[in-house]
């Protein structure tokens, strides 16, 4: 942590085996996902011809996520987090290969889309709280917050910055088959990957039932007020603020400024790239003392620059804002799992990364549909001058919140 007496190199939690595998095979799979993201966006637009279609897709790859996400945290708390990553790499390997030959051979229809959406969706329930719970038992307490800002800025590195501007050549160039076959591809170095860890903590035995079990993560967060207060303020920007603009964006770039499919590319590119930046400012200072009053300042100032994206003139000015979001978005992020991974007992942490999970996006789904449906009554501009400005103020009013800024205080409060 920042006030941590040891000191921390930017990079010394890569100096951890096990961690750099992880990290590696995550790198990886994160530059498939990122030629993934635009491919995706790109095909159900080609297919489906509206914003309607476009947020069906996405929808039926966040609805599962939503749906089976207290099952997830079960699992990865009852067995090897290690495991549950590696089937749900496998799943969607798998799930993404069967869209590449359907492309290649000219036959994909939009309801076998959304199908891969749902099974990929489903397969995120599992990996998300298996890959934020893992990192202890990888890595000391120590360099939580380093571990977690290399994991964002590889994500950002090949999944925002590379990934986007490979998807829109691959797709102006060769087809969005190709695209879809790299991620399929990637999954497979992530497989192998995790196939060569050795965990240094073994797994606790659990006894009771899964509902039991799930209603301990639950009866956890409900403990802590704090927990409770961010969550649902969490739910609200999310909805309003952060899952629509998955919608809004590509319909700005594509619909409004009529940019090209590599101008769209470069847009995520940008978001990529001060993702990077914000995360190794993290790795390299630590968390602050203030960490949730910066955290969520931040989160509220990506509203507003969201708000600067519906005012933008063209792709370039969007690409600006776009990066402006994603760097505070990420680093935000950064600090809230670091700060979750050291406060919550490890046998729980599964079950509550998943009920953050949960909480925080269970209305996502609804967000992704919310913003197809008003970009087509009020218009795409419109729609994300709205979204950025709501979002902005619920993040204030969580910050506002009495009991929000307890983990600031001495950690013994858990």
């Amino acid at each position: 942590m920042g006030d941590d007496p040891r000191p921390v190199g930017t990079f010394a939690a890569l100096k951890v085996r096990d961690f750099s595998l992880l990290w590696t095979g995550q790198s990886v799979s994160s530059l498939g996902d990122g030629v993934f993201t635009i491919a995706l966006a790109l095909v159900a637009l080609h297919i489906g011809h509206s914003a309607v279609d476009l947020s069906y897709v996405l929808a039926a790859r966040a609805v599962p996520s939503v749906i089976f996400a207290l099952l997830g945290g079960v699992v990865v708390d009852r067995v090897s987090r290690r495991l549950a990553m590696l089937v749900s790499d496998v799943v969607r390997g798998v799930a993404v290969g069967v869209v590449a030959v359907l492309l290649a051979t000219s036959s994909l229809r939009l309801w076998e889309l959304i199908l891969m959406s749902v099974i990929f969706g489903t397969a995120d329930a599992f990996f998300g709280p298996a890959s934020m719970a893992i990192i202890p038992e990888l890595l000391d307490e120590h360099l939580f917050t380093q571990g977690n800002a290399l994991g964002q800025m590889s994500g950002q590195l090949s999944q925002g910055l590379f990934g986007p501007a490979v998807g829109g050549i691959i797709v102006s160039t060769i087809g969005f088959a190709w695209s879809f076959g790299v991620d399929a591809l990637s999954f497979v170095v992530s497989a192998a990957c995790l196939l060569a860890m050795k965990l240094r903590s073994p797994r606790a035995q659990h006894h009771g039932t899964a509902l039991g079990e799930a209603m301990q993560g639950i009866n956890f967060v409900r403990a802590r007020r704090w927990l409770v207060a961010t969550l649902l303020g969490a739910a609200l920007a999310n909805f309003v603020g952060m899952t629509p603009l998955t919608v809004l964006l590509p319909l700005l770039v594509r619909n409004v400024l009529h940019a090209s499919a590599f101008s769209l590319g470069l847009v995520f590119a940008a978001g990529g790239a001060s993702g990077v930046v914000a995360s190794l400012i993290v790795a390299r200072l630590g968390s602050p003392r203030r960490r949730v009053t910066i955290m969520w300042s931040a989160y509220a100032a990506g509203g507003v620059a969201i708000v600067g994206m519906a005012l933008a003139p063209d792709a370039v000015v969007v690409g600006i804002f776009s990066a402006i979001e994603v760097g505070l978005l990420i680093y935000g992020d950064v600090l809230w799992v670091a700060m979750m991974q050291e406060l919550v007992p490890s046998d729980v942490l599964g079950r509550v990364f998943s009920l953050v999970y949960l909480l925080a996006f269970s209305l996502g789904p609804l967000g992704i549909l919310l913003g197809g449906v008003v970009a087509n009554a009020i218009g795409t501009r419109e729609a994300l001058a709205v979204s950025g400005a709501v979002s902005g103020l619920i993040c204030v009013a969580v910050l506002l919140t009495p009991g929000v800024r307890d983990p600031e205080r001495e950690t013994g409060i858990l």
